[in-house]
């Protein structure tokens, strides 16, 4: 007997929700209540984001959250039965979770990167320009960043600087709202065409020229010498006792002012500086936060430097895992021979919590459609990454993919498949591939972000819910 109209479409129904893959849009789903505790979780995040401006003022929170959920500094405590955590130059940070099973097992890894990109001051950075009448700052470029989107906006200083005879001292300037900013000034467009406008993109801004204005009140008379400079540096010395050999031993960035928001006439939205990577990394803690007795010991290390290849001590190319590693096994009472700490690691399974880039509504056409991160809909799961294909990329085995589909699916997370665009438009890569290179399992997992890099990123609130629940079902895998 023939089917009717109606009974063919309901088959054909049935037939997609069994074959097609699902991409749910979260706010669909969400109840009441799970909305509510998305906008609490979203208030958290924005806090954070405001306060973890550079990298240092990441670990520095991440330290002040760790110690209220009762983590140790394995620094000065060997046994950590509750867990503890471990600080590298005060810039990369790990810590330890005891699970049900010992560390000889293997752990749960979720590895993320606390910088994001930015400008620096350079070592010697004070200079004047008395024609025009300015005191200047020169400034270095950290990171892939389009230098256009730092002109003429409201920028803060958060820096450290290591004086002489082992003084250190802390700064944030432009923050609070009574306090100044500075800037980069940008050409009026009625003179900019031949230096300017007729460039490409890329070229129409020269990093040098990339300066911040500091003062333009001289010190003394207009016969003294170098009164513009000499202002800055009496400043400098005035606020926070500095000279200028003292910047050579400093790290100071430049960071947009201004706290992060909520985006949209729905507030639907997030909007902030740093959310690369920084939504993962709050993400992690508060999937940490909520699985307390995992049955695999957790490991989450933050890293530095990603934004600039991963390079240095503070880097994922670095072997602080295996030092972290060595520890977890410590601090639960067992001997470290190293032959079952590199065993631990082969045995580990791993996120590498990183953002993917979202679709950016005018620029639909840089992103392969089917295979393309959309707001709202979820974590990424990310398999490969790299350029021009899979050039540079780590790519996770299929076998180790299904597994992570596997908790997701029975935890009720809704996430979404992603590459970084079409082919030949470019491409980027993430830590994975250097905690790859210990044979353990890695996928990067991450919500999507647009305006990405620039210095206001953009992201979902119900992605950074769904994304917490996500990192809690591999947290209990």
């Amino acid at each position: 007997m023939a089917l009717s109209r109606k009974e063919e479409r309901d088959d054909l129904k049935k037939l997609a929700n069994k074959l097609v893959i699902k991409s749910n849009l979260i706010w669909d789903e969400m109840t009441p209540i799970d909305r509510q505790a998305a906008e609490r979780l979203a208030a958290d995040y924005l806090s954070f984001l405001t306060a973890s401006k550079t990298e240092r003022a990441v670990v520095k929170n991440i330290r002040q959250i760790l110690t209220g959920h009762g983590f140790v500094d394995l620094n000065q405590k060997k046994r950590a039965p509750g867990g503890g955590f471990l600080i590298h130059h005060e810039k990369l940070i790990g810590f330890f979770r005891p699970g049900r099973l010992s560390p000889e097992d293997g752990f749960n890894l979720i590895v993320a990167h606390g910088d994001s990109p930015r400008l620096d001051l350079k070592p010697k950075c004070v200079y004047e320009e008395s024609g025009p009448g300015f005191g200047m700052l020169r400034t270095n470029l950290y990171g892939g960043l389009k230098k256009f989107q730092w002109l003429a906006r409201p920028l803060a200083l958060w820096g450290f600087c290591a004086l002489k005879g082992g003084r250190t001292v802390e700064i944030i300037f432009g923050e609070e709202p009574d306090d100044p900013v500075l800037t980069i000034p940008d050409l009026l467009p009625h003179l900019d065409r031949k230096v300017q406008r007729d460039k490409k993109i890329g070229e129409a801004i020269v990093a040098d020229k990339m300066n911040l204005l500091a003062v333009s009140i001289p010190l003394g008379r207009p016969r003294d010498k170098d009164r513009f400079k000499l202002a800055v540096l009496k400043i400098l010395y005035d606020r926070w006792g500095l000279v200028e050999e003292d910047l050579v031993s400093s790290e100071i960035e430049i960071v947009p002012a201004g706290p992060a928001r909520s985006v949209g006439f729905d507030a639907s939205l997030l909007g902030g500086y740093g959310q690369d990577d920084r939504l993962p990394v709050f993400a992690t803690l508060a999937a940490v936060a909520e699985v307390k007795k995992p049955d695999r010991p957790t490991l989450v290390i933050i890293y530095d430097r990603e934004e600039i290849g991963s390079y240095g001590s503070v880097g994922a190319s670095g072997n602080f895992i295996e030092h972290l590693a060595a520890r977890a096994f410590e601090a639960v009472g067992l001997d470290v021979h190293w032959s079952k700490v590199r065993e631990a690691l082969l045995k580990t399974q791993a996120l590498s919590a990183d953002v993917e880039a979202g679709v950016d509504p005018d620029y639909k056409e840089v992103h392969e459609e089917l295979n393309s991160a959309h707001i709202g809909r979820g974590p990424c799961l990310v398999r490969y990454t790299g350029g021009t294909g899979k050039y540079g990329a780590s790519e996770a085995s299929a076998e180790y993919v299904s597994r992570v589909r596997s908790a997701f699916a029975k935890a009720g997370v809704l996430w979404q498949s992603a590459i970084l665009g079409k082919q030949e438009e470019g491409g980027g890569g993430t830590v994975a591939l250097y905690l790859a290179a210990y044979g353990l399992n890695i996928v990067d997992c991450g919500p999507p972000v647009i305006s990405m890099h620039s210095p206001f990123e953009i992201s979902s609130k119900a992605d950074l819910w769904m994304t917490v629940r996500a990192y809690a079902a591999f947290l209990k895998m």
